[in-house]
């Protein structure tokens, strides 16, 4: 853990997370409440603050339901922000050219373990 560059973390579990699938997890800074989400495409893990760049709202309207139609994109089900999976780059909607805040993890074992930002924007 020592290259992440932060003190706290979060641990989501990698067993039984399957491909296109998504796994959400819960943190506090500086005494308030967001949320994370991690997902798997083709083996690699991206986990990403769970606020869309359009407005402050979780991408998936807290039913952990992520992707657009087909699966190959990561939506925002309030006004349709479409971002890459890998990247987080938004490609269409309303906040084409920003994207998601990445979150620095490392693999340990059957865990991630994801550093937890000092800061939110």
């Amino acid at each position: 853990m020592s290259s992440l560059e932060s003190n706290r973390f979060v641990l989501v579990s990698t067993k039984k997370f399957a491909d296109l699938t998504t796994r959400t997890f819960s943190f506090k800074v500086r005494g308030k409440t967001y949320q994370g989400f991690v997902v798997r495409k083709k083996g690699t893990y991206f986990p990403y603050l769970n606020r869309c760049r359009h407005l402050p709202v979780t991408l998936d309207l807290e039913d952990n339901q992520f992707f657009n139609h087909d699966q190959s994109a990561l939506q925002c089900h309030m006004h349709g922000a479409v971002y890459e999976i890998e990247t987080g780059l938004c490609v269409g909607g309303p906040c084409v050219g920003a994207s998601l805040r990445a979150l620095s993890f490392e693999e340990e074992g059957d865990q991630l373990v994801i550093a937890i930002p000092d800061e939110i924007e």
